[in-house]
């Protein structure tokens, strides 16, 4: 492997040899699942209640929880998952929700569509979550619902959370879109707030497709949650409350339900997790040790307490003054010309999307809302503008020939230092 001479950027041998892509997510159907598929088409293409496939995702899903929740309750995508979440717990006009200031857009947009308002709160630069501190100094008068995002499957800090919302009596909902089988001392995110999503969209670890569940121990929560969503057969038979179920023919007017097929895709998916899981940690953490030597890299944290189950990415941060100061961009260009799958993470600061920056909510036009600016000097405005998106290895050990290359790229380009910054310096036009 020709990697000692100068870089691919400029006109060396590239460092990774295998063709892109290097992560191919979902994996393939095996023949269960293809067959069932099958069986279902021909069975029944329709939604009757939580019966069939959908009835026994969601029981798979409480076990996969070990019991920590009570009630679950499938959605069209995760987003409609988060929706329904948020009107169980209250969401409505003239209230407020915190949430993290660097996350997906969708963990706190449907607070929009409420006539809730969103107050930003900055990260913890470690765990990459809601920072309690921040959280604290966020609260106002009219904050009912505190959102924590298990960010790229890194637990937060969720005790100190859990006391400043039992503090000021207040709600929490658990995003676990990017983590699940994540663990906090040893309990499993998603089954300490009052309500937590998971989504199951292609790209998560357990995937559906679209598709997203929402769990929770409270029946008030899930019978809210439910007639949002659902209605007939579903909300007749699963309501507990006497006054709530006297709405089951109509629900609430929406229907957010998950496709049978959906929920075989995601069965399969589920059931093969474990194994896929220990196949990740192996190979990330063969990844973070082959990486101890780039100086300009920040590892990525782990904490001893938490689990980091399915990843969401391989996201460590990069040190520009270990590069003589080369920006992200081009050290990502010289990354990529060496072969690499590599790019900043795809979500912005909220702050600095319309929906949540402008003072107006463009749903309910002429209503205003919080303007939310930008924060200079946050964590969240750190992590923004240094974080590397890497693959989820999942293959072990087929894997570690490409991680070797990988790890090889980023020591290269430090080999190449002084070349890089020239280049940054003078790029060719």
């Amino acid at each position: 492997m020709a990697t000692a001479g100068k870089l691919a950027l400029l006109g060396g041998a590239p460092a990774i040899e295998q063709p892109l892509p290097h992560e191919v997510w979902p994996p393939p159907a095996d023949e269960a699942e293809l067959s069932e598929l099958a069986e279902q088409r021909n069975t029944d293409i329709s939604i009757k209640g939580n019966s069939g496939p959908i009835g026994r995702l969601e029981a798979d899903f409480l076990a996969f929880l070990k019991d920590g929740a009570r009630f679950a309750v499938t959605f069209n995508s995760g987003t409609s998952a988060l929706l329904a979440a948020y009107f169980a717990l209250g969401v409505r006009e003239g209230v407020d929700v915190v949430g993290p200031a660097l996350t997906y857009h969708a963990a706190l947009s449907p607070v929009f569509a409420l006539r809730g308002d969103v107050v930003l709160a900055d990260i913890d630069r470690d765990t990459r979550g809601l920072d309690p501190r921040a959280l604290q100094a966020a609260l106002t008068e009219r904050t009912k619902v505190i959102t924590v995002v298990h960010q790229w499957g890194h637990p937060c800090d969720i005790d100190a959370i859990l006391r400043i919302a039992e503090r000021y009596g207040l709600r929490v909902l658990e995003d676990c879109s990017h983590a699940h089988g994540s663990h906090y001392k040893g309990r499993p995110v998603g089954t300490f707030g009052d309500a937590a999503v998971f989504s199951l969209q292609a790209n998560k670890a357990v995937y559906a497709g679209e598709g997203g569940i929402l769990v929770t121990s409270d029946p008030e929560v899930h019978d809210r949650a439910t007639l949002l969503g659902h209605y007939r057969d579903r909300s007749r038979d699963a309501v507990l409350d006497e006054d709530l179920r006297a709405h089951w023919v109509t629900g609430f007017g929406l229907k957010l339900r998950m496709s049978p097929f959906n929920a075989i895709v995601a069965r399969h998916a589920l059931a093969a997790f474990p194994a896929r899981k220990e196949a990740r940690h192996r190979c990330l953490r063969y990844f973070g040790e082959q990486l101890g030597d780039v100086t300009y890299l920040e590892p990525v944290h782990v904490a001893d307490h938490v689990d980091m189950g399915a990843w969401y990415g391989y996201k460590p941060l990069y040190r520009p003054e270990e590069l003589g100061g080369v920006p992200r961009s081009v050290l990502i260009e010289a990354l990529r010309a060496e072969g690499m799958e590599v790019g900043a993470p795809s979500g912005p600061r909220l702050s600095t999307l319309p929906l949540y920056a402008r003072p107006e909510n463009p749903l309910f036009p002429g209503t205003p809302k919080k303007g939310s600016a930008p924060e200079a000097g946050s964590h969240a405005e750190h992590v923004e503008q240094h974080a590397l998106s890497l693959p989820t290895f999942t293959n072990w050990p087929q894997d570690t020939t490409l991680i070797d290359q990988y790890a090889e790229a980023f020591r290269k380009i430090g080999r190449h230092r002084e070349a890089l910054v020239r280049y940054a310096a003078d790029p060719p036009r």
